[in-house]
């Protein structure tokens, strides 16, 4: 279980430190740090700026669809809105062993055959463990 954070107060001029001291940094005061506790008076409150809303009918814009690259693998581009968009990221998740890498790394390579650039980003995998893959 995490430690709940502690916070102390200066009596003198109500400066704030996250560990405890003997004199304030602020004022100079010598045993002026008293311990917030919780529940120790109103929370703080957060103060945002105003904006005004809009309904979503005014975001509609006559532009044209954006650019698809299509990879060559049907279902992949399908299941991608009909390709991937040209700059854009490709988050996959799932259960472990259905295939994502294997999918992702075919997809890849397909791409790459078209001459088109792409990267494959692994925060779980090492190179060697790819290179099996691949």
């Amino acid at each position: 279980m995490a430690r709940a954070s502690q916070s102390f107060t200066c009596t003198a001029c109500g400066a704030t430190a996250s560990k405890w001291a003997g004199r304030c940094d602020s004022c100079g005061e010598w045993n002026s740090l008293a311990e917030d506790l919780p529940g120790d008076g109103p929370a703080p409150v957060l103060q945002l700026k105003k904006k005004q809303a809009i309904t979503l009918s005014s975001l509609a814009t006559e532009e044209a669809e954006a650019p698809r690259i299509i990879s060559g693998i049907a279902e992949f581009d399908r299941v991608c809105g009909g390709g991937l968009v040209p700059g854009s990221a490709l988050l996959v998740g799932g259960d472990p062993g259905i295939g994502k890498s294997t999918l992702l790394l075919q997809a890849t390579a397909a791409l790459a055959a078209r001459g088109v650039r792409a990267i494959y980003i692994s925060g779980e995998e090492s190179g060697a463990q790819v290179k099996l893959r691949a």
